[in-house]
């Protein structure tokens, strides 16, 4: 007996080494794949998380970002699936990667042109002033040379000198200095300095002036228009492109995967990889950057993200890819795609978890910087948390998804939203985002590579990259629009907090009704299909 025990270990412990030597090994045919995937991947990283935080830079409202936010995702959601259909009816996936590629390379270049932002209109005036009191109440007399009294006053930039430092009386009736160097800012009807008595008048050094011009105003509000729809019509450019290049890669790792026998989960491994590795790094740059120049500057995030697809654009054009044909007519196989009861659901539930991934897409950067007052490092952390930590279960997401189900991955996701609204709308420590977005996994990760596996079953030949574009537009696109504008009215009505505690609730409920739909309805019709292909019809109906 104990021979036997013995014998039984060493043969566990010989297959858990083979295992991790599977697991570890390179398929020579992939080597390439791996590459473009982490480069394209790493571009997102880069480019991706300060979207928002560069709309606001240039000058956008947050109403006019959720209105970009909710619309464009509708232009990619009928590109995408035009390029997947392009690619199954050419049978040439690596053409039209490279294409789009490229495209959003140069329309992206295309967005640091765009600048929304209004001038404060202040200018410069050879005038100068002094501030002293009448009756307890602050008083300004400017004397300039420059600047037409006609013209109404709104506001004035001044500098107290060093050498004033005159005692003055507050409101609160007790004694204090002017500070020697003081700066500030006094618009029309509130000068602001809780002064109501200076002993004797204090000269004060006008840096600008703020004059009443109609002309000049409707000129800034004409400027700012013409900003926001150049960001519009050149961002939509590049969503289209780069929601083609998504679909187009998954075809392509789908393809070679099955062609050389590999696993999906380890060529997104590498996908994962670059999307967690090169976000912190731009991140640290950017704020490097704005340190020297004095304001935040995001063009060097844009030349990495471009830099790396570019590259992957080249590896791409290495790629072997064997694609499928469709059979017969492409309209006909389009429409059996339709057909197929699972798909239909499927599409739908996407369509509510994108809503979910759109809303913290869109507004989870804004909640942390506006609010919780977080760093730009500490964002692209945020990232590389959540992608570093789901790193090791694509390894095995294979393995996962075979013993757990798809369905069952799926309601998991819905649930994790559920855990990282609630903990988000409790969050007073920005450091905490760091533990929420360790979940990430569960909705991101495995949820993709679990609905990939799912068309690669569903499709009907030749029909991948078409199947894969559908739930790609419907999740990251339809999905993403539909939680942006969903999110904005959110927002704008409970705050930030309560919304997340809103979407929490619903989250949990539609996780609930996708495990109920697919108990009660999707079981049952795969339990009759089976029962048709292995029974004559005839005899099938006579049970």
């Amino acid at each position: 007996m104990t021979n036997l025990v013995s014998v039984s270990a060493g043969s566990n412990g010989v297959g858990a080494i083979q295992r991790i030597r599977n697991l570890l090994k390179f398929n020579p045919n992939l080597v390439l794949l791996k590459l473009a995937l982490f480069l394209h991947y790493g571009g997102v990283s880069a480019i991706f998380p300060y979207y928002t935080v560069h709309m606001k830079s240039i000058g956008l409202s947050i109403e006019e970002i959720s209105t970009i936010s909710t619309c464009l995702p509708f232009v990619s959601l009928i590109c995408s699936p035009i390029a997947g259909m392009i690619s199954d009816k050419l049978g040439q996936y690596r053409y039209v990667l490279i294409g789009t590629l490229i495209a959003a390379v140069i329309s992206q270049t295309c967005i640091l042109l765009a600048d929304a932002r209004i001038p404060d209109g202040f200018e410069a005036y050879n005038a100068s002033a002094i501030l002293y009191s009448i009756n307890n109440e602050t008083q300004i007399q400017i004397t300039s040379d420059t600047w037409n009294t006609s013209s109404p006053l709104l506001a004035m930039r001044f500098v107290i000198p060093p050498s004033e430092t005159q005692h003055c009386v507050r409101e609160e009736t007790f004694i204090t200095f002017i500070p020697k160097e003081k700066e500030g800012l006094i618009a029309t009807g509130d000068v602001d300095l809780d002064i109501t008595e200076c002993i004797t008048p204090v000269e004060i050094e006008i840096i600008g002036l703020r004059l009443e011009d109609e002309s000049r105003d409707a000129e800034y509000q004409a400027s700012h228009i013409r900003g926001f729809w150049i960001y519009f019509l050149v961002r939509g450019v590049s969503t289209a492109m780069l929601a083609s290049t998504f679909c187009s890669f998954d075809a392509i790792t789908l393809a070679m995967v099955k062609e050389h026998n590999g696993d999906y989960g380890k060529q997104r491994f590498f996908s994962m990889f670059g999307l967690s590795t090169v976000s912190p790094f731009v991140g640290i740059l950017a704020d490097w950057l704005g340190s020297l120049k004095g304001y935040r500057d995001y063009s060097s995030i844009f030349l990495v993200g471009h830099t790396f697809w570019l590259v992957a654009a080249l590896l791409v054009w290495k790629l072997d890819v064997k694609a499928d044909k469709p059979e017969g007519s492409f309209l006909t196989n389009l429409q059996q795609l339709l057909t197929i009861p699972e798909i239909p659901i499927f599409l739908v539930f996407m369509l509510f978890l994108g809503t979910n991934f759109g809303f913290m897409d869109n507004y989870l950067f804004i909640f942390l910087v506006d609010d919780i007052k977080t760093p730009n490092f500490l964002l692209g952390l945020s990232v590389t948390v959540g992608c570093i930590f789901g790193l090791p279960f694509l390894c095995f997401s294979n393995k996962i998804i075979k013993e757990v189900g798809i369905v069952t991955i799926i309601v998991v996701a819905f649930w994790s939203y559920a855990v990282r609204y609630i903990g988000f709308s409790l969050m007073t420590n920005p450091w905490n985002t760091l533990v929420l977005e360790c979940l990430k996994f569960l909705s991101y990760h495995m949820l993709h590579s679990a609905a990939c596996k799912f068309c690669s079953i569903k499709a009907p030949k030749g029909l991948l990259a078409t199947l894969t574009a559908v739930y790609c537009s419907t999740h990251y696109q339809l999905g993403r629009s539909s939680g942006a504008f969903v999110g904005g009215i959110l927002i704008s009505r409970f705050g930030t907090r309560e919304t997340f505690k809103i979407l929490a609730y619903a989250a949990l409920l539609f996780g609930t009704c996708y495990w109920l739909t697919d108990v009660l309805v999707l079981k049952r019709i795969e339990s009759k299909r089976i029962q048709r292909k292995f029974f004559p019809v005839t005899f099938y109906y006579l049970l």
